[in-house]
């Protein structure tokens, strides 16, 4: 843990697709990206960084209203600064709104209609990626060193932080406490629900194929050992 690096966390979260009202789709309004990008008193898996393993937890008080209203947040993905997809300036400004509640941080953000944007909602649709990272600075912390399961560990509680920089869509979840969907919440048309349906069924399809194609290169890797053995 070191207060002049930035620290980023992944949550698995509830992220959601929503598409746009009708009226707003003929603008050009591609919908709607929402989910958690941080969970409070929840304790993380454990971490990996900078040469320590630790676990940690994110007090309620570290990230205020307050503290975020003060904030230029991006939004990108796979933490690549030149693929933003959205931006809340201060809290007032910008394609993306964030609040909180006690249990976290929430972020929305409305999708641009561009190459980034229509790559992030397909996505997020497809269920691909299914966590929400957040990058940050640590200010204020405690470190307490226990015995888990029988083994050593440290858990880092997180009292304040010094600034966010981004959000970011991603994969790899180090809180895994919170689920994923996503879901559509207007009611759809024959023809919408018929494309749904074909899409839900190609991943499944898809999911089938990967499968095969893993059973297939075990019992190749098998037949090799076999060979390498005999």
């Amino acid at each position: 843990m070191n207060g002049k690096k930035i620290e980023i966390r992944t949550v698995m979260c509830g992220m959601a697709f929503r598409e746009a009202d009708p009226a707003a789709a003929e603008k050009g309004n591609l919908g709607t990206i929402s989910g958690t990008a941080i969970v409070f008193d929840t304790e993380s898996r454990v971490i990996d960084e900078y040469g320590e393993t630790f676990r940690e937890v994110i007090l309620p008080e570290a990230v205020t209203m307050e503290f975020l209203n003060s904030q230029d947040i991006k939004l990108n993905l796979l933490h690549n600064r030149d693929n933003v997809i959205g931006r809340c300036i201060n809290g007032a400004d910008g394609n993306m709104r964030i609040t909180r509640d006690e249990k976290g941080v929430y972020f929305e953000v409305d999708v641009v209609n561009c190459d980034l944007g229509i790559r992030a909602r397909e996505l997020v649709k497809a269920g691909v990626f299914t966590g929400c990272s957040f990058e940050f600075w640590p200010e204020e912390y405690d470190v307490e060193e226990r015995e888990l399961n029988g083994k050593h560990d440290v858990k880092v509680i997180h009292k304040k932080l010094r600034s966010i920089g981004a959000f970011t869509l991603a994969m790899d979840p180090a809180y895994i406490q919170t689920d994923c969907s996503v879901r559509e919440l207007h009611e759809l048309t024959p023809e919408a629900k018929a494309e749904k349906d074909r899409q839900e069924r190609e991943k499944r399809e898809a999911e089938q194929r990967a499968l095969e194609a893993a059973a297939v290169r075990k019992r190749e890797l098998q037949l090799l050992r076999m060979r390498i053995l005999n």
